[in-house]
């Protein structure tokens, strides 16, 4: 009977031992984890063509608008007026870099940025210090072709401190196919007259399916480092709220894009490759 207590606690060790091991070697971690010394995380998303914020919070004068003033025109990189009119996509599977080298994956967190919608409530993390975010454009863990009547998004309206501007969320179902969810939509004109006048626009629309968009994770640049400017790094203490501030420059994304006769998707499907393609460059920090 001895003999057998002894295997029995001696296999009971061996399980304890294996799982502390396999436990501390872990380096990704979920926002379930968050316990009572938490902090509150949000992403700041202007909608930009090069260096105007267009919707949201925006001043009437800008030093990269022109045209008429009821219809401002931005200029993108290739000096091309450029307007738009809904400009939107899915964020999801959401990653924090923590300082010591751990991701902390945000479970169960998707957006859907619009035009003018800029702060979205993420969730509350452990504190720590963090170097940066990481996501896909699109539905990844989401069922991309779940009827927009299941509400998946965790898009918050949001009061009180966390509120900074009044915004409109979009809703799931204005990037529903019938069939299925695009992973990002544009819509919008290019001007084409000398004197940006706007009188003659070429309408472009592109819609970019789901099944492209989610291949392009975007990683944005470690903080505290020359590759991002220097940033600060995050230190996220207890009750803390901390945004992460993202410009989401479509005059990067429509950059290798030849507007006047290149401008649907539906008429030429392989456009959308292209602005897949381009995703990861229209990312960066605003601050």
């Amino acid at each position: 009977m001895k003999k057998h207590s002894f295997f029995i606690l001696s296999a009971i060790a061996i399980l304890i031992v294996a799982s502390t091991l396999f436990t501390s070697s872990c380096t990704k971690t979920n926002n379930n984890s968050a316990t009572k010394d938490s902090c509150t995380f949000l992403f700041h998303l202007h909608t930009q063509i090069v260096d105007s914020t267009i919707g949201g919070n925006t001043d009437a004068s800008d030093s990269n608008e022109t045209g008429p003033g009821a219809s401002p025109w931005y200029l993108d990189g290739l000096n091309r007026p450029i307007e738009l009119f809904v400009p939107q996509f899915f964020i999801s599977n959401i990653m924090l870099v923590n300082a010591n080298g751990s991701m902390l994956s945000l479970n169960n967190v998707v957006l859907l940025k619009g035009l003018d919608s800029e702060d979205y409530y993420l969730c509350k993390v452990p504190v720590g210090t963090y170097t940066s975010a990481m996501f896909t454009v699109g539905l990844y863990n989401a069922d991309s072709t779940m009827a927009p009547t299941m509400d998946f998004l965790t898009n918050t309206n949001l009061t009180g401190a966390l509120l900074q501007y009044n915004q409109a969320y979009p809703l799931e179902g204005s990037m529903w196919t019938g069939s299925d969810y695009i992973g990002m939509k544009i819509t919008g004109a290019y001007d084409t007259t000398a004197g940006h006048t706007g009188a003659n626009p070429i309408p472009f629309t592109f819609n970019i399916p789901n099944g492209l968009t989610i291949q392009h994770q975007v990683s944005l640049p470690t903080r505290g480092t020359a590759a991002a400017n220097n940033y600060p790094v995050y230190v996220a203490t207890a009750g803390s709220t901390n945004y992460i501030h993202v410009l989401c420059d479509y005059g990067k994304l429509l950059a290798s894009i030849n507007l006047r006769t290149s401008n649907s998707t539906a008429a030429n499907p392989l456009i959308a490759d292209t602005l897949a393609n381009n995703i990861g460059s229209m990312f960066r920090y605003e601050e």
